[in-house]
């Protein structure tokens, strides 16, 4: 049976990690995925150390920055380009030196800096896809080089294709960059890829046949198939996709739930893998 984690996420009401925490591991939640959307911490390595008693993966923007920005991997801004790298070695690091085996992280986007909060386009330059492709590729070889060292697996996440600026959404792209980094491996978001797949006209079975042999992560939550609402993935379809998927580490990522509905799902999720 794979390990089920929680998203900080999906926990409503509250931005605070040690809050998130607390409440989840007063309920019996013993594993838990560290994303964005928290406030800033100033001392990171004392809260997990008070939590030491949980298992947790890493995921994109954590530890939050004191100033918030959009990670760019992608970014031909050399500044915001390299920040988003710096952010990305810091989370392989934290992994290394808490044990955690996997370190996830969006791909770029193609603006010239970055998109503004909540992923909307910006006024800088949206950059062509080669450009934008170069750049990414060698932020994701920097970020290599540390996981390599520290031997962190790190997987790239598939997105929704909200606007032009976004990539590596469609299969296409995924064969391509596996055949360029084949120790990378894929975060499959199956929300995203319900959009993604009716936006841009793909068949979304084709998408899981491009990745199916490289799947280090699964993010698990629902939508209406037009906007990235990470609502609670109770008995939608997206469930029965999760038997033909080859994958050890599965993340419930809802957003704004109280306990009760985090438990319901995530028992649900637990009898798929019965």
């Amino acid at each position: 049976m794979p390990k089920i984690f929680v998203s900080t996420s999906c926990l409503g009401g509250t931005r605070s990690l040690q809050e998130i925490l607390s409440v989840y591991s007063s309920h019996g939640i013993e594993n838990v995925e560290l994303s964005g959307g928290l406030d800033y911490i100033e001392d990171v390595a004392a809260v997990l150390k008070q939590y030491s008693h949980l298992s947790f993966v890493i995921h994109n923007y954590f530890p939050p920055a004191k100033v918030p920005f959009i990670m760019n991997l992608a970014a031909q801004d050399e500044g915001v380009r390299m920040r988003s790298v710096g952010m990305a070695k810091r989370a392989v690091e934290l992994c290394h030196y808490y044990g955690l085996g996997l370190y996830s992280f969006h791909p770029g986007f193609r603006q010239e800096e970055t998109l503004e909060l909540g992923f909307e386009l910006s006024s800088s330059r949206v950059v062509p896809y080669k450009r934008a492709f170069r750049a990414f590729c060698r932020s994701v070889e920097e970020i290599l080089e540390g996981a390599r060292r520290l031997r962190v697996d790190v997987a790239v996440e598939n997105l929704e294709h909200k606007n032009q600026a976004y990539m590596m959404t469609r299969p296409e792209e995924f064969l391509r960059f596996q055949e360029i980094f084949p120790e990378v491996g894929v975060l499959l978001d199956l929300g995203h890829l319900k959009i993604a797949s009716r936006r841009l006209g793909f068949k979304a079975t084709d998408f899981l046949r491009a990745v199916r042999d490289n799947v280090f992560e699964v993010h698990i939550h629902e939508n209406d198939g037009r906007v990235d609402l990470h609502r609670e993935p109770l008995k939608s379809d997206l469930m029965g996709l999760l038997e033909t998927i080859d994958c050890e580490t599965i993340v419930l990522e809802c957003r704004n739930l109280n306990m009760e509905r985090i438990l319901l799902n995530l028992r649900a999720l637990e009898k798929v893998f019965a």
